[in-house]
């Protein structure tokens, strides 16, 4: 990841409504060359600061802490330079960095009770988007198709339609969405109609596309977000990144709802703008247990409630396929960063893969042509088959070849205890039949992954538990983030139980007989701190690229995180963002489809244009990328809204009611787990954001003042003692400043005869010189 160094400089805009911009901004590289200050000026916005760096890559990061910021002042913030340049705007009591302020029109902003309003129409080239009036082509909230006025409103990949008679809306609406939780799919929008036009308040065009309004005065100001890297996660306040904390209140009573109900347990981590602003876990890590007699398990059975252990968000839990994310991705990714790793290498030319042929193909158990297990014809092509081939899931590999099971496997079966011996399973790998032709359709296989998790192995010369141990979980400093809990000095009570009788699905399914009639081993007790997956325990001793890692809720805000920090964590670069880009881009055979797909490079996407990924559905932005677990495990990472999502459930800790593979706990809304991600999302606050500024007192009083409702002496005495304040503020005189402002406020408190002053001005003029106070402090 090593580039060229040379000269750098970055550029820090500053609005701070306190003016407290004394030696405010500190600025440190990546490479950790502190920033020399070489300009300090007053502009338009607030303070700029310059700061040079002698020895920075051209695209390298550059970091800036806002030491007076209000809410976060030790928020480290890096941004990419460009030719070694960054130039960048920044708000105080905001974690967000923003590229050049762009300006609304005086004329085409109004006000309703206070509030700014801007029509559509008018952001159409601020914003770069698109709309277009027509009506309802499906059910919209109850209304039938064809009966309401829909303005459909289209900005990056994403779409938004407003009934705008009704001022409700849908976002991204898909026929997942109207299907299924039709409740969570359709709000408020905070807008009226206006003629022939349809205005957004200030808040509602923050919330939508996730930019930001400042109003200076008669000056409104539009700031779109760059992308940032936070150097660590920090908690905050959910009101203090943009979340109503009485809708998040309503999502706890729903999972608590669920609980109440004897749904599986939920661990949730909320992080956004590099800010935790939730992390909570409701329900019972243990509810069943087999237990032993005489030597036999018996049967699960559910405890007693006194013997019910609740989870905790300290409890680990089993993710299932989020491994192939958090596990062989990111060792994939760091290395293709490293240059390690040409991902258009074909699997059979790499040490180890030899064999990965056509004439290593043996047709066995299932697995034959015409057998049960569905292969339609011989395919061939196996040596072609490359490593971007698995990463897009196309290699053509049986999705489960259930190498465990003898039943099924035949000759392909193997098991193992020892994860340090991989040739029995590479060998296994090597002479299963290919389900397709390589490249010719999407087939979601565990194999690919099983496959890559070894070659980074291969790679590497490290076993893949060791490797990610010491190449990111213990630097990034995780404590609950490995494969084999239990090996690992991990206490049974501090994990998740999974299935209650082991693989058995109650009793339902058996591995087979050995032909000397022994029974082919299979785990009958329930399960915790063993991951689930039967090939990840049986043919690979628990450590395996497709399943295997266990972790908690805090652990994965920092994991995620790495996903929008550019890899970035504590001053140090994991994987690089073009590797990021690469590995989350949408792939289509034909690129003309790429907007309907939902694959990139493993990881899952959002399609553009489509239905499906599933569990991005209800909420998250069209760019969001992540991964779903069997174990009932959701990852959501959504650049636009700068956050990350975590779900950890046990759902798989319930009894079997439709054999093999329906359990009880599937059965509740939290399992599917998009009603918490839907309310997540609806816990976005849609207020306008309002940052007290002298401009904007000043610009009240003029307003009041041409209106009558400010008149005679007052009138002038607000105007100097306002005037006053700016100026003490302009010099750094804080304390004549907030006695200036103590001053407006004993007029508007005692006027005088002749004086005019209405209860409308006296009360919002009030509210604006307290706000100011307060933010001055």
């Amino acid at each position: 990841m090593a580039e060229p160094t040379g000269s750098g400089e970055l550029v820090v805009h500053y609005y701070s409504p306190t003016w407290k911009y004394d030696d405010a901004v500190r600025a440190v590289a990546l490479t950790g060359e502190g920033g020399a200050r070489t300009g300090v000026e007053r502009d338009e916005f607030g303070m700029t600061y310059t700061f040079s760096f002698s020895d920075t890559p051209p695209q390298g990061h550059l970091g800036f802490t806002v030491r007076t910021d209000a809410v976060f002042p030790d928020d480290l913030r890096y941004v990419q330079a460009a030719g070694g340049r960054a130039e960048v705007w920044v708000i105080d009591a905001d974690p967000h960095v923003y590229s050049a302020p762009r300006t609304i029109a005086a004329r085409d902003v109004t006000t309703r009770q206070d509030t700014p309003y801007v029509a559509v129409e008018d952001l159409a080239e601020l914003l770069d988007l698109t709309y277009e009036y027509g009506t309802n082509g499906y059910e919209f909230d109850g209304a039938g198709a064809g009966t309401l006025e829909i303005l459909t409103i289209h900005r990056g990949r994403d779409h938004y339609e407003i009934a705008v008679d009704r001022d409700r809306i849908g976002s991204n609406v898909t026929g997942n969405m109207l299907r299924a939780y039709t409740d969570l799919v359709f709000d408020d929008v905070d807008g009226h109609r206006s003629g022939d036009t349809y205005r957004l308040s200030f808040g509602a065009l923050e919330r939508l596309f996730q930019v930001r309004t400042l109003s200076l005065g008669t000056e409104h100001l539009l700031l779109i977000p760059v992308d940032v890297a936070h150097d660590v996660l920090r908690s905050a306040a959910p009101s203090a990144v943009g979340f109503d904390e009485d809708r998040l209140a309503e999502l706890d009573s729903f999972i608590e709802g669920q609980v109440e109900d004897g749904s599986p347990a939920v661990a949730l981590i909320v992080a956004r703008s590099g800010k935790v602003i939730k992390e909570d876990a409701y329900g019972y890590a243990l509810r069943y247990s087999t237990h032993d007699s005489g030597g036999e398990t018996l049967p699960a059975e559910l405890l007693p409630e006194d013997r019910w252990e609740p989870a905790t968000t300290d409890t680990l839990f089993d993710l299932a396929s989020n491994t192939k994310m958090y596990a062989t991705n990111y060792a994939l990714q760091r290395l293709v960063s490293q240059g390690r790793l040409d991902l258009d290498s074909p699997v059979a030319s790499l040490p180890g893969w030899e064999a990965f042929r056509d004439e290593s193909t043996e047709y066995t158990g299932d697995w034959t042509v015409g057998g049960e297990g569905g292969i339609e014809q011989a395919h061939t092509g196996k040596d072609t088959i490359t490593i971007r081939d698995l990463l897009h899931h196309r290699g053509g590999l049986i999705p489960d070849p259930q190498y465990q099971n003898l039943l099924v496997a035949g000759e392909l079966w193997y098991q193992t205890t020892d994860a340090g011996d991989r040739s029995g399973i590479i060998d296994a790998i090597c002479r299963t039949p290919l389900m397709y032709a390589p490249r010719t359709r999407f087939a979601y296989s565990d194999v690919d992954f099983m496959i890559l998790g070894l070659i980074v192995e291969q790679v590497t010369g490290r076993r893949l538990d060791e490797y990610l141990a010491e190449e990111f979980y213990e630097p990034l400093g995780l404590t609950g983030t490995c494969y084999r809990p239990l090996d690992s000095g991990v206490d049974p009570h501090d994990v998740a139980a999974t299935e209650l009788n082991g693989n058995t699905r109650d009793g339902n399914v058996s591995f087979g007989t050995h032909p000397d009639g022994s029974e082919v081993r299979i785990r009958d007790h329930t399960l915790r701190g063993e991951v689930h997956d039967e090939k990840a325990f049986y043919a690979m001793a628990g450590v395996a690229g497709h399943a295997g890692l266990f972790s908690t809720t805090s652990d994965m805000a920092v994991l995620t995180q790495l996903m929008l920090n550019d890899g970035i964590h504590a001053g140090r670069q994991y994987f690089t963002g073009d590797v990021i880009d690469e590995f989350t881009t949408p792939f289509a055979p034909d690129p003309a489809d790429a907007d309907t797909s939902t694959i990139g490079l493993g990881w899952r996407v959002h399609s553009r244009s489509a239905a499906a990924y599933y569990y991005f559905n209800w909420g998250p932005s069209r760019s969001t990328v992540g991964h779903q677990g069997w174990t009932g495990t959701l990852t959501v990472i959504d650049p636009l809204h700068d956050m990350t999502i975590t779900i950890l459930t046990n759902m798989r800790h319930s009894p079997v009611i439709d054999p093999p593979n329906g359990f009880a706990g599937a059965e509740y809304a939290v399992s599917d787990l998009v009603p918490i991600t839907a309310r997540v999302y609806r816990a976005l606050s849609t207020t306008t954001t309002r940052t007290p500024t002298l401009a904007g007192l000043e610009a009240a009083l003029e307003d009041h003042i041409a209106a009558g409702e400010v008149a005679g002496p007052i009138a002038h005495q607000l105007q100097d003692a306002v005037s006053r304040a700016k100026d003490h503020l302009t010099a750094g005189r804080t304390r004549p400043a907030v006695a200036a402002l103590q001053q407006v406020l004993q007029h508007l408190e005692d006027p005088k005869n002749p004086d005019t002053l209405t209860d409308t001005a006296r009360e919002d003029l009030h509210r604006r010189t307290e706000e100011i106070l307060a933010a001055i402090g």
